[in-house]
């Protein structure tokens, strides 16, 4: 069974109804104002703004059977509209075929008329409402059209994941004293996984340090970059090449960090 259509007449949106009603409103108070002389053709105009008012009001439905059909109604109109109209990325960067598939959808005389009954029914569904009409709620998001070379190109954010923990950052003071501790560390900054971002910031700025898996890792890494640098020093220098650091020198270096520290702190 056919779904039935409603009448697609200009009705008034609510904003024109609260005008309509103060120009009545206001025809009234000079129909009553003795100082009017030709109370005549203000009664008659009095009248005609009444009977448009009347024609034009959007009325809610007379009883539960309109109202369902109505709903009905507006809802096999949106199933029809939705999928000719353009997405959201489509009207802002106006890609190639868009305004064809404007034109051929949503600007067609068919969707139109669709478009016009079904904003008609919503505004006599919900009376008042002053987005009952807006159809833009239902624009959909997702393009079927190809963004290259759109007219508009836009840019795309990649942002993290929801939950994620804040990316760890150094500041150009931190990364300097990195790089005076362990340069090859400071230069796998950029790889490290956050966690592990988190780990060697703690140790930079007088913390805990990095875990055991990290630690090892990083000195390997050092170890294998400080026999690269000595062994090309040594070829092309002559130098002999230089012992691993004793723990007294690991001491003098955490010494050295906290005196860092300390005197940016005092300052």
């Amino acid at each position: 069974m056919q779904t039935q259509q409603f009448d697609t007449k200009p009705w008034l949106r609510p904003q024109q109804v609260k005008e309509a009603e103060s120009e009545i409103k206001q025809a009234e108070a000079k129909l009553k104002n003795p100082h009017i002389e030709d109370k005549a053709e203000v009664a008659k105009q009095l009248r005609r703004m009444r009977t448009s008012f009347e024609q034009q009001v959007p009325r809610p439905p007379a009883n539960a059977d309109e109202e369902g059909a109505m709903v009905r109604r507006s809802k096999e109109l949106l199933a029809e509209i939705i999928p000719a109209m353009c997405s959201q990325e489509e009207m802002r960067k106006s890609p190639p075929g868009a305004v064809d598939k404007y034109m051929n959808g949503e600007n067609s005389p068919a969707i139109k008329t669709k478009i016009v009954e079904w904003q008609k029914l919503q505004g006599r569904l919900k009376p008042g409402e002053r987005e009952a009409a807006n159809l833009e709620r239902y624009r959909p998001k997702e393009s079927t059209l190809n963004m290259d070379n759109a007219f508009i190109p836009g840019k795309m954010f990649f942002m993290p994941p929801a939950g994620a923990a804040r990316a760890v950052s150094f500041s150009d003071e931190q990364i300097a004293l990195l790089r005076q501790l362990d340069p090859k560390l400071a230069d796998m900054l950029g790889t490290l996984p956050n966690e592990a971002r988190a780990e060697v910031k703690a140790l930079v700025t007088g913390g805990i340090g990095l875990s055991d898996e990290y630690r090892k890792a990083a000195s390997e890494a050092g170890k294998r970059g400080v026999e690269k640098r000595e062994a090309s020093k040594k070829k092309h220098k002559g130098r002999v090449e230089k012992h691993p650091l004793s723990d007294e020198q690991k001491a003098k270096m955490k010494a050295g960090r906290e005196a860092y520290w300390a005197k940016k702190k005092a300052a």
